[in-house]
């Protein structure tokens, strides 16, 4: 998370650069509740190369920061990547950025992002027609017609119920971890909404519930269909932190849908735990449906630190493979090293049960050279049948005034005879 001495540092640097206008969208944008002030990174980073310097997107200066503006290449903050495949389309969904609670990119090749478009098809809010194709909610916010226009975010009505922190003029909730899928002909949106700020995390992230919102298109516009109350939330008597990481998860042998999340657990007294429950066709937990454990923290493996989370689910070639980070996904020092990792188990289906292969004493991925702390990540089968797995980074030494942000990269695994995974 971004403290205060962050935000400053931040602030002082970004209105260092010319225009006052930009000088005014790039100070909001830093505002950003949670987890997603800056970056959202290249792909595939060749080992040792740095990425572009304090640029985040293609919009032609090298102090450009954090703006998500529609149709340039963005390469900033990507933090716990949700990569989906449509055709020869892929679609990548994140924690909030740029000023969007769903700053939803696409790519054909899987390096290179484009941002999502403007929902106006005019050139700019002088003209007549600007406002056609705007979603309701965009036009009846307080921004200026300018504003308005530049709105891109895939989420234009966000859950009612989240606690309300107002930051900046878009964004006035906590949004962690979007994820989607489609059910039919209509997109799913998940995402974990903060809705306290007590609760036992020894970070002091407060307390977050699953909601859900609905699409016509994985590019939106969703609107959360909760209703006013989170679709899933574990109580605070038993998990104080709540619910996190929601992932969505279609069965292709049985056809049902899942959803799987963290229960974030009780510190000293409960394990953080991977859960999953079948969905209705509405995007919503089946009433009545058992909730499943998958997988507990594994104490006798150092490398998960004591939690696990982000779990990800995909069938490949016969076999479910559950992917999750595990540690603490923060940074340790001024150079952003890290000891967040990937792990990976092997299970039955959905409901469980998994176990990892070798009793998971070693990660799938680890902190390596300029790579640092590897997780939150998500696999996907890319065009030529290939097993893929996005997943994001620190990079070493990328300090920007004490934040760092996280970059996208994207490997290949190769499923070895016994099953297991090793990286390609």
């Amino acid at each position: 998370m971004l403290n205060g001495a962050r935000i400053r540092a931040e602030t002082l640097r970004v209105t260092r650069t010319r225009g006052s206008r930009s000088r005014l969208r790039r100070l909001l944008l830093l505002l950003l509740a949670g987890v997603s002030l800056l970056a959202f990174g290249a792909a595939c980073v060749p080992a040792g190369t740095p990425p572009a310097p304090f640029k985040d997107a293609d919009n032609g200066g090298p102090n450009d920061h954090g703006w998500f503006q529609a149709g340039k290449v963005w390469r900033g903050d990507f933090g716990d990547p949700d990569i989906r495949r449509v055709g020869n389309t892929y679609y990548a969904f994140s924690s909030a950025a740029g000023g969007r609670y769903l700053s939803v990119t696409t790519s054909t090749d899987l390096r290179t992002w484009t941002i999502h478009r403007t929902w106006s098809t005019a050139s700019s809010p002088l003209a007549a027609n600007w406002r056609a194709g705007v979603p309701a909610e965009i036009l009846a916010s307080r921004d200026s017609d300018w504003g308005k226009f530049d709105n891109n975010d895939a989420l234009v009505r966000p859950a009612s119920w989240g606690l309300t922190t107002p930051i900046n003029p878009w964004l006035t909730k906590t949004y962690w971890a979007s994820s989607a899928f489609n059910i039919g002909s209509t997109w799913y949106a998940y995402a974990a909404v903060k809705v306290g700020t007590v609760s036992d995390d020894p970070h002091h992230y407060g307390r977050y519930c699953l909601t859900v919102a609905s699409a016509p298109s994985p590019l939106g516009p969703f609107r959360d269909i909760s209703g006013g109350r989170p679709i899933q939330c574990q109580t605070v008597e038993h998990d104080p932190a709540g619910s996190i990481d929601p992932y969505p998860f279609h069965d292709p042998v049985t056809g049902k849908n899942y959803l799987l999340w963290k229960a974030a657990g009780k510190v000293g007294v409960r394990e953080s735990a991977l859960l999953s429950i079948q969905l209705g066709n509405d995007g919503k937990p089946l009433p009545g449906a058992r909730t499943n454990l998958l997988l507990i923290t594994n104490r006798a493996a150092p490398w998960e630190g004591g939690t696990i989370e982000n779990p990800a689910m995909i069938n490949y070639r016969g076999t479910y493979y559950l992917f999750y980070s595990a540690n603490d996904s923060i940074w340790l020092d001024a150079d952003g090293r890290s000891n967040y990792a990937t792990g990976y188990a092997v299970c039955r289906g959905p409901a469980g049960p998994c176990s990892r292969p070798g009793g998971g004493t070693h990660p799938l991925l680890a902190s390596s050279g300029v790579r640092q702390g590897p997780g939150g990540a998500s696999p996907v089968i890319d065009t030529s049948g290939q097993l893929r797995l996005a997943y994001a980074t620190y990079w070493l030494g990328e300090n920007r005034a004490g934040y760092h942000p996280r970059r996208l990269q994207i490997t290949r695994l190769v499923q070895n005879p016994d099953r297991t995974l090793r990286v390609g």
